[in-house]
């Protein structure tokens, strides 16, 4: 889900959306797969979701591209074995649930920090909760971003950018909890997040983030509000083989032959010769419908990191 909304209303549809959800610290012997995409525990039977799987695979050290190509049997074989190697190691899991799902496996050193509690901490830092946000929500990964748009500036006369921030979290291990710099270009709708010198990634293993947000939040403001020159040497800086160009940060950004093609496609929608050109093409792919969350993310990160190679 990819909107622009309040951010009173996302706040109750993120509300609404974790209803179902709960926590329990589950002993490793009240586990039993039955094969990947469902186990049963403590007697009762839940659907593994794709979050949890690879979670799983990942702790129990077990190749997740083989085990999902696995017939069931042979799924369930290889976790219940090296399930019970895990118990030579802890006794228990922390296991996050959605209704009778289940949507993530942890250690216990792994600390809660969830969309609702980042969204709250936005209030108390002055956020007004008319405020405009746009909003990227699935079941993995929500990145909201907040333009401010009495910041703007122009690249021409019609083509203007709004700084703001990013703030992505994921409560299944997808990704660390973020706060960025954003940019949103206006003419085409294409959403870029930036390097500062004062961004923040928190991994969910303490709750520091939520004594250093109003810090880190006011910081990120304050350096997006600078990005002007940076967009315009980026529009100055000559390209030789785009298409090239294209190509090799393709392969820096590890981006799937799929994700490369969409990059691709989306710079024959604005076509150009410089470095600006490739930023927008890779921020311009951000949106594309057949990607989740956490991919959209990624490019447009990718474009971000782009832009902090021009000098």
């Amino acid at each position: 889900m990819r909107n622009t909304d309040t951010l009173e209303n996302v706040i109750g549809r993120v509300h609404e959306m974790s209803a179902r959800n709960f926590d329990e610290i589950i002993p490793i012997r009240d586990m039993q797969f039955e094969n990947l995409d469902r186990m049963e525990i403590t007697g009762r039977s839940f659907g593994v979701l794709p979050s949890a799987q690879r979670l799983i695979a990942n702790r129990l050290r077990i190749p997740y591209s083989y085990l999902n190509r696995c017939p069931a049997d042979l799924q369930r074989d290889n976790l219940q074995y090296w399930l019970e190697q895990e118990r030579r190691n802890r006794e228990t899991l922390f296991c996050r649930f959605a209704g009778n799902h289940l949507r993530a496996v942890f250690t216990e050193r792994y600390t809660v920090i969830n969309h609702g509690e980042i969204l709250t901490k936005m209030l108390e830092y002055g956020f007004n909760p008319a405020t405009e946000v746009h909003l990227s929500l699935d079941d993995e990964v929500m990145v909201l971003k907040v333009p401010e748009y009495d910041r703007l500036f122009r690249l021409a006369e019609n083509d203007k950018i709004v700084p703001g921030i990013s703030i992505a979290n994921s409560e299944v291990g997808i990704l660390s909890l973020s706060i960025e710099a954003f940019y949103y270009r206006l003419v085409c709708s294409n959403g870029m997040i930036a390097k500062t010198s004062v961004d923040a990634r928190y991994r969910h293993v303490s709750r520091k983030v939520m004594d250093e947000f109003p810090m880190v939040l006011e910081g990120v403001i304050s350096q997006s509000r600078h990005g002007h020159d940076r967009f315009r040497i980026s529009m100055e800086t000559r390209i030789d083989n785009p298409e090239r160009t294209i190509a090799t940060f393709a392969r820096q950004f590890q981006l799937t032959q799929e994700e490369a093609e969409i990059v691709k496609q989306a710079f024959y929608q604005e076509e150009g010769a410089t470095m600006f050109h490739i930023i927008q093409a890779f921020t311009r792919a951000g949106r594309d419908s057949t990607l989740s969350v956490s991919d959209s993310y990624r490019l447009e990160k990718a474009g971000g990191s782009i832009l902090a190679l021009v000098k």
